[in-house]
């Protein structure tokens, strides 16, 4: 009776024992809703580019498989919102990320703020995503309106007491964008002369170019969404504004690429770039494989959803439960202390998950087919509460 007994015992133990491993080896769920079409497919594609070589390398034999749902949003806050839900009703993904466009970010940020579902957002920029009182949306991108502070302390550097035109289309990121530009500009000296909003879905600008020309601003900040930001920057080409005077406050190599060879001389703000001296030896790496898969180097954007991969890979790795509990997740994330691989540029959010500032500046230098080339020429950091980015847009 007592052998039978341990016989029931020992076959209690191991069933209990498989069962426990089956569980760890089912993967960690993370929905990646972005946009795959519409007009910001532009950057939801090279976000995904990023993402598919990050998932080669964070899931190694012997590792728990991390699993990216991705759903496409189609640019809609509404198809992000519906995506979010089933994501987390139907799929029980531990967590949401993937929005590159601040619209449909807001629209997942409110349904994971309500239903407690950590948000890892790699390229969003509005402010308010991470607005006191947030818990579970951590960005890793720096917040748009200081995006404008810099590019009024660059344009300041170039030229104090410079006349500055600003041109823009009407999305979250851009009104951000340029709310940040003007509060600075009223301090650094700067001049914001003339001032042109597009609705959304504009594809012309012959006349706002040429009331941009009219003005004889020092520079011109475009902020064009899609194809339209290329058919601005060369409607303004056209009528005689020069390139060293144009100022594109964020570049991406399809958006290089787009303005062609007549952009050479133009600026353009980043958080990463192929061409930069300073990156790690994974950088270099990361830009050589990159380019290897897809015939092209990466911008920011395609590094910024690789590193969200590795920092859910190194969130899941030491911190014991993270990849079946969302509280403990969300804890880890809030009290993540990394670099990211690609840069060395330190990662830690503060209280409502946004991270400390910084942007380079390049100068385009050359564009080809399949490449360009641009040098730094200016690099900035600060601190977020440099300017009041939650009042400045609400």
């Amino acid at each position: 009776m007592k052998r039978q007994s341990r016989i029931l015992a020992t076959g209690f133990a191991l069933a209990l024992v498989l069962s426990t491993t089956a569980l760890a080896q089912e993967p960690v769920k993370i929905g990646f809703v972005t946009e795959l079409t519409e007009p910001w497919s532009f950057f939801g594609t090279s976000c995904v580019a990023g993402l598919k070589l990050a998932e080669l390398q964070i899931n190694p034999a012997g590792k728990r498989k991390i699993e990216f749902i991705t759903i496409d949003n189609q640019t809609r806050p509404d198809q992000a919102l519906a995506a979010s839900r089933n994501l987390d009703v139907q799929s029980k993904v531990i967590a949401l990320s993937g929005p590159t466009s601040s619209d449909t970010a807001l629209a997942m940020n409110g349904y994971a703020e309500q239903n407690k579902v950590p948000f890892v957002v790699p390229v969003a920029a509005f402010p308010q995503l991470t607005k006191p009182g947030t818990r579970y949306t951590f960005r890793i991108e720096p917040d748009a309106a200081g995006w404008g502070y810099a590019i009024a302390q660059f344009v300041a550097k170039q030229k104090p007491s410079a006349k500055v035109a600003v041109i823009y289309s009407d999305f979250a990121l851009m009104r951000a964008i340029v709310a940040g530009l003007k509060y600075q500009a009223s301090k650094a000296g700067l001049k914001i002369e003339p001032e042109i909003l597009f609705p959304q879905g504009t594809s012309d600008a012959t006349v706002q170019a040429a009331q941009v020309r009219a003005a004889n601003p020092d520079y011109v900040v475009v902020i064009g969404a899609g194809g339209f930001d290329s058919t601005l920057t060369n409607q303004l080409l056209d009528i005689g504004i020069r390139t060293d005077q144009i100022i594109h406050p964020f570049g991406i190599t399809t958006q290089v690429k787009n303005w062609g060879k007549r952009s050479v001389g133009s600026y353009y703000g980043t958080f990463f770039d192929a061409n930069l001296d300073k990156l790690t030896a994974e950088g270099k790496q990361f830009v050589d494989q990159f380019r290897a898969q897809n015939d092209r180097p990466p911008s920011y954007i395609e590094n910024y959803c690789f590193v969200t991969a590795h920092i859910i890979r190194e969130v899941i790795d030491k911190n014991p439960g993270a990849g079946d509990d969302r509280e403990k997740f969300r804890d880890a994330v809030s009290a993540l202390k990394t670099k990211e691989t690609t840069s060395g540029i330190p990662i830690t959010f503060d209280k409502n998950g946004a991270r400390k500032e910084y942007m380079y500046f390049m100068q385009i230098q050359d564009v080809q087919a399949k490449d360009y080339k641009s040098k730094q020429v200016f690099y900035i950091e600060w601190d977020p509460e440099v300017i009041p980015v939650y009042d400045l847009i609400k």
